[in-house]
């Protein structure tokens, strides 16, 4: 390969980075900025976080440092938007944690298994808000604030696990 032939694998994997970090970050803030998004009924001033699935899917898809970033910055820039709320600052460092687990382990482990990145990013969302205030200890005693976080980590886990697979599918080539 000539440098100019060089040049241009360098010039399109940057753009392919890009593509990586900056479609799925405004995804990520698109969701948390749909009027369909639902207040958590468990948790006061909570949304059901529909956008967790963005990290994790991106760090499957496109690796841990993809994930990672579009963890931090969708979630910040959700954080400074109108849907924003102490609850999303607090989960912006969780959110890149999740994304970068998914893609830690993505050669390691089946699309199932990576997607209970989710558990992750809610054990940590909790720490924090626990930690800060937000959210009570006492809450956590409800058995309905737990059925309210396994339905909405089953839920992030079925459309993590869809989506790879449409993904795959429809943009990854195949093996033979």
């Amino acid at each position: 390969m000539d440098a100019r032939q060089q040049g241009l694998v360098k010039v399109l994997s940057r753009q392919e980075r890009l593509f990586q970090v900056v479609l799925p970050a405004i995804l990520y803030v698109l969701l948390g900025n749909a009027r369909s998004i639902q207040p958590n009924p468990f948790i006061p001033g909570a949304i059901i976080a529909v956008n967790m699935v963005i990290p994790v899917l991106t760090g499957i898809l496109f690796g841990r440092v993809a994930g990672l970033l579009v963890g931090l910055l969708g979630t910040l820039l959700n954080a400074v938007s109108p849907a924003g709320s102490l609850f999303e600052f607090l989960s912006i460092v969780p959110h890149g944690i999740m994304g970068w687990v998914a893609g830690y382990f993505r050669e390691r482990a089946p699309t199932p298994i990576l997607a209970c990145a989710v558990i992750i990013g809610h054990g940590l969302n909790i720490l924090m808000y626990v930690l800060f205030g937000v959210l009570s200890f006492a809450a956590l005693l409800h058995l309905a604030f737990w059925y309210g976080l396994a339905y909405e980590t089953f839920a992030g886990v079925i459309a993590v696990t869809i989506l790879a697979g449409i993904y795959r599918l429809g943009f990854q080539p195949s093996l033979e």
